[in-house]
């Protein structure tokens, strides 16, 4: 049979017609998923082309994800690593795509300085990403997502007094890596 009203074809996962429960998911946790993007980007534009790069791997994996037994923290992980790779992925398109003479729109020295007061905390949150994952992810997932205790418990298969303590030492953490150290006095030596 040729094109008959019974044939079946087989689509790639990425021309698959989006499934009800993957858009209804999509549109309930998009504000998440946005947060999670731009606590690594800092660009709105850049963010909401990561979320939907994530979207895209989301709607690929749905029927494993729709099965796991929490979908939305499958899918927040897939959203962080997404984030976390957006600007090396950028750098290797860059590396393939011929240059343009004219920007859209070149950073000013505004945009410049605006983002300077988030470098220290870049830098700190880093650092403690190496040192102490958990009390990173803790903090992250409480004052970046929002999340209560329970939920961070629930994300990362710990108890809630767990989840709170690791807020508190990665916020003490943070507090230290991002204070200035003391002058010394240069007589007493």
């Amino acid at each position: 049979m040729n094109g008959g009203p019974h044939e079946s074809h087989e689509l790639a996962p990425e021309q698959q017609p989006m499934d009800a429960a993957f858009r209804d998911f999509l549109i309930r946790h998009k504000g998440e998923f946005m947060r999670i993007a731009i606590s690594h980007l800092r660009d709105l534009f850049d963010a909401d082309e990561a979320v939907l790069d994530a979207a895209l791997k989301i709607h690929n994996k749905w029927p494993k994800i729709k099965a796991h037994n929490n979908p939305l923290a499958l899918a927040r992980r897939i959203v962080h690593a997404t984030s976390i790779d957006f600007y090396r992925r950028r750098a290797r398109l860059v590396s393939r795509e011929i240059p343009h003479s004219g920007l859209l729109h070149a950073p000013t020295a505004d945009d410049l300085l605006e983002l300077r007061g988030y470098d220290r905390l870049d830098r700190a949150r880093a650092i403690l990403q190496d040192r102490a994952p958990k009390q990173a992810e803790c903090v992250r997932l409480r004052y970046i997502e929002e999340m209560e205790f329970v939920e961070i418990a629930h994300q990362l298969s710990i108890t809630p007094n767990a989840a709170k303590t690791n807020v508190h030492l990665g916020i003490k953490a943070l507090q230290a890596l991002m204070t200035p150290p003391e002058p010394r006095n240069g007589g007493d030596s």
